[in-house]
């Protein structure tokens, strides 16, 4: 029989199950996606006998009966977890590796190839997201998004498929708005320099959305107005 996981969501503070071996699910509670790797997780023998765990840690708010749990459970956790080690200097080159504009229409195309009419698992998009440089905890932040606008649904609580990609695109491609030269005078304004995070955070609380800021950085990189000495900033001419 299937082993199932009890854990806590980091965010409502919520407890949940998922398989053993599903590496993230969407908290039924408030939408989160909960990375289940970074958890403290107690380990059950069958679906029900974690159904029944959940109703007992939700009742008593976790408490003992958890911290209990997660220690009777932890070196059977340990021996189901892959051992692999993580290095420094494989850390560092992702971050470099990783290009912060575009992000948005990236993630859309894989959705659109892996999750358009079908199930597309977490643990699968995890990957192909983070083979196609893109951070998976923006990906978290944006799948929740998506999924409050209803362009995607989580017909099981790891995995997502598509609504409808085109009227997405389309809507996103009429939302955008070129707020070049605000972004000039924003720069200006801050000694010449930002991080990207900063200007989309900015502009955000405006109400324009990150399409628009990422398509006028890039007219803006493009024409010559601004570069980037990094990946994460970007800085006047």
């Amino acid at each position: 029989m299937k082993q199932f996981f009890v854990f806590m969501c980091p965010k409502c503070r919520n407890f949940t199950n998922a398989p053993v071996g599903q590496r993230h699910r969407r908290c039924s509670y408030c939408g989160t996606i909960i990375d289940i790797t970074k958890a403290n997780r107690a380990l059950f023998d069958s679906p029900e006998q974690a159904a029944a765990a959940v109703k007992e840690f939700n009742a008593a708010r976790g408490g003992d009966e958890f911290k209990e749990a997660v220690e009777r459970s932890h070196e059977r956790v340990r021996a189901l977890m892959p051992k692999e080690t993580v290095k420094v200097e494989d850390i560092e080159s992702e971050e470099e590796d990783t290009p912060m504009l575009g992000k948005r229409k990236r993630l859309m195309t894989i959705l659109g190839r892996e999750a358009q009419g079908k199930l597309c698992s977490l643990d699968k998009l995890e990957e192909l997201c983070e083979s196609d440089g893109l951070k998976w905890e923006w990906v978290e932040k944006t799948l929740e998004g998506l999924s409050n606008s209803g362009v995607l649904i989580f017909p099981r609580p790891w995995a997502v498929q598509l609504v409808d990609i085109e009227e997405d695109e389309s809507s996103s491609e009429s939302a955008k708005r070129d707020i070049s030269s605000e972004i000039i005078a924003l720069l200006k304004n801050r000694g010449g320099v930002l991080e990207i995070n900063e200007i989309v955070h900015h502009f955000g609380k405006l109400g324009i959305s990150e399409a628009s800021v990422d398509s006028s950085l890039e007219r803006l990189i493009h024409g010559g107005d601004i570069f980037q000495p990094s990946v994460r900033l970007v800085k006047l001419v």
